[in-house]
């Protein structure tokens, strides 16, 4: 096994450092685990169940429009396939002036490695679209027509990895390999977007290896590192509670500056999980009525007939 990781984390080291020309950024959300595939595709089916989440974020800007994301997902363990099956849903509003929005299908391959490592390889394919609205625009001379085109539209292609045991978990993930184009005018590329995540979950052991088992207590220390572009974005946070109540914290840093520390907390009861989260900017560019909101919403539909033979990663509220 030690083998194994040697040859795994250079891997998720080299993702995680490879540098692209370019500004353009996908959205962000706080609650990274409250929407795991979108983190990284491998988590496809890491439930004993039908797990079906709803993500939104809200972040009105000063004396300009609100930007807003919304997300929607279902996923589930198909024994017969030895993996997970998913779909994720995104639109991203920009401020009433653009709109980007993802559809992907993803499959992820689980594969015991020994008594107590498990590995997740996944992949996902979609469809991107990038629409603008140029009549919310406007234009220095007034009677020049908008532009015809509106759209422009692409396929849309990612991967992943994810190792695991009982209490520790590793993986890294590549999203917008082929680069779609998101330009009307000319060929401006969405760059891709490497991250590597790590954490753990400390918590009594029977809980970490049965999810349906309540937490008395535990405590779970993560750290993701995302880079897009030329944008370095490094998160270390931890969440801690006891059932059916939790809490947490992050520090963002976008490694030039420091960006924001986001406040969160969560209530789970049986298999519907609700959190919450307000991300405090650093900058001293927003205050409570202009910060960022995030609501999400989870729910597990378990089948009694479905047979898990795979370990579940250790995940906070997962």
């Amino acid at each position: 096994m030690k083998r194994i990781i040697l040859y795994i984390l250079p891997v998720l080291i080299a993702m995680a450092l490879q540098t692209q020309v370019s500004h353009a950024q996908d959205a962000i959300f706080s609650q990274f685990f409250s929407s795991p595939m979108y983190l990284n595709p491998a988590y496809a089916g890491t439930e004993n169940g039908f797990r079906i989440t709803s993500n939104f974020r809200s972040h009105p800007i000063p004396d300009a429009s609100n930007f807003s994301t919304i997300s929607a997902s279902v996923d589930v363990y198909a024994p017969r396939m030895r993996g997970g099956l998913g779909l994720i849903v995104i639109s991203d509003n920009q401020g009433e002036m653009a709109w980007n929005n993802h559809i992907d299908v993803i499959y992820a391959v689980h594969i015991r490695l020994s008594r107590n490592w498990d590995l997740n390889f996944g992949a996902q394919a979609g469809y991107f679209r990038r629409d603008i609205r140029w009549g919310n625009l406007d234009f220095l001379d007034p009677n020049q027509p908008p532009p015809e085109d509106e759209h422009t539209h692409a396929p849309n292609f990612g991967s992943g990895i994810l190792v695991f045991n009982d209490w520790f978990y590793a993986g890294a993930a590549m999203h917008h390999m082929a680069e779609p184009n998101q330009s009307v005018f000319s060929n401006h590329k969405l760059p891709r977007k490497y991250t590597a995540h790590a954490g753990m979950l400390f918590a009594p052991p029977e809980a970490r290896r049965v999810h349906t088992v309540p937490y008395e207590y535990f405590f779970s220390p993560n750290i993701i590192y995302q880079q897009q572009g030329g944008v370095n974005r490094i998160n270390i946070g931890l969440y801690a509670g006891a059932e059916p109540v939790m809490i947490g914290a992050w520090y963002r840093h976008n490694l030039q500056e420091p960006s924001a520390i986001i406040f969160l907390a969560g209530l789970r009861r049986g298999d519907f999980t609700f959190g919450y989260s307000y991300d405090y900017s650093l900058s001293g560019s927003t205050d409570v009525r202009h910060g960022v909101h995030e609501i999400s919403l989870s729910y597990v539909l378990m089948s009694r007939q479905q047979e898990r033979r795979l370990r579940m990663p250790p995940m906070p509220f997962n």
